[in-house]
């Protein structure tokens, strides 16, 4: 039963009339929005909403972070990303507890997130949903193959999902006003540190974009955020109203979201949770040619193999000693500094003068391919 009807009686001076009430029930349907801004936040908030709300509610979650690049829970940053750039233009790298792909949010990129009962959930009525609010705007959007929102044949928003034992949501970008070009160089798969590394992380698939600035010259974050949340409750309520729930830098957040932001700042998750890979590289010095082999578990090198074909004395010397000194070291473009420092503390003059080119051939080669 969707209403609860009574009848009473009221007098006036005209006579007696009959006078009906209907009383909604309780809404179905919570919609909250966050103006926090703090990528760590927000993905905090959308953990707490599907731990510890009821199960049988639908939830509108929408947001947007200032400029980062968030990972699937299974991907590998040193093959989906432009770290060096990243970390030239002071981009973090966040990763989230759901799957799918790498994506870049910045303020012109609004996220929206739905939450509902698991036995309910349906990725593509989700994303039709959400395109059905852009058509709300005049802009022609729909829904691909692959659960994208395209416009012109160019996603303007990808997604991802997560599922509990009773809960799910579904997740996704909308680029507004983003800075592609930003994007496209974070995002580069292009680099040729990456064409060694064999991974068993979960890829990204490149797809042209765009923004709807090019579609429509007032769409914005908040125009947005009001149709989606119209089509929203005509799909989970009825079409009744509701009025969202605001998350702002003066709210009081449960416990909870504060544990789950930090443990998403962590180096162990960020890092530590990579898949498994390898990465394989060669090159030629003038001294000889260098062949490299690295396996990485949970962000660290495992075990390292530096050999080479040079008939110097010091070529091979100098390679075993960089492959043992990296075992068990974080692996980034910085482990080769470590391996030096770890090198000149337990074998002091080893590296020498006469040595010392091959050290830097070595450690220079390797910077730009980690």
């Amino acid at each position: 039963m969707l209403f609860l009807q009574r009848c009473f009686t009221v007098s006036s001076r005209h006579g007696v009339r009959h006078v009906s009430t209907v009383r909604a029930q309780p809404s179905k349907v919570d919609c909250y929005i966050s103006t926090i801004n703090d990528v760590y936040w927000n993905l905090a908030i959308e953990e707490w909403l599907l731990r510890e709300t009821p199960a049988d509610r639908f939830i509108l979650y929408l947001w947007r972070n200032r400029p980062c690049v968030v990972i699937g829970r299974n991907q590998n940053p040193f093959q989906e990303c432009n770290l060096r750039f990243m970390q030239s233009q002071h981009i973090p790298l966040v990763r989230r507890r759901s799957g799918g792909g790498a994506v870049y949010h910045d303020m012109g990129n609004s996220i929206y997130t739905i939450f509902m009962p698991r036995e309910a959930f349906s990725r593509r009525a989700n994303a039709e949903l959400v395109a059905r609010s852009l058509n709300q705007l005049d802009i022609a959007a729909s829904v691909n193959e692959r659960h994208d929102i395209v416009v012109d044949n160019k996603k303007v928003s990808g997604s991802a999902f997560k599922i509990t034992t009773s809960r799910a949501y579904h997740h996704g970008t909308m680029l507004i006003d983003a800075n592609t070009e930003t994007l496209k160089n974070c995002l580069s798969k292009k680099r040729m540190s990456n064409k060694g590394i064999v991974s068993k992380g979960v890829a990204s698939v490149p797809s042209p974009v765009t923004n709807l600035r090019d579609y429509s010259y007032t769409v914005d974050h908040q125009q947005f955020c009001e149709s989606v949340l119209s089509e929203f409750v005509k799909a989970y309520n009825d079409g009744e109203p509701v009025e969202p729930i605001v998350f702002d830098k003066n709210s009081v957040l449960p416990k909870k979201v504060t544990e789950t932001r930090n443990e998403l700042t962590t180096w162990d998750w960020i890092y530590g949770q990579t898949p498994e890979f390898t990465n394989s590289v060669e090159t030629d010095f003038e001294w000889g040619h260098v062949k490299a082999h690295f396996l990485v578990r949970h962000g660290k090198i495992k075990s390292a193999s530096i050999t080479t074909d040079s008939q110097s004395m010091y070529g091979p010397t100098i390679s075993a000693a960089i492959s043992v000194a990296l075992e068990g070291l974080a692996y980034s473009e910085w482990v080769l500094d470590k391996a030096i420092e770890k090198i000149n503390m337990e074998v002091p003059g080893l590296i020498h003068s006469d040595n010392e080119q091959v050290v830097v051939d070595i450690c220079q080669w390797l910077r730009n391919r980690l």
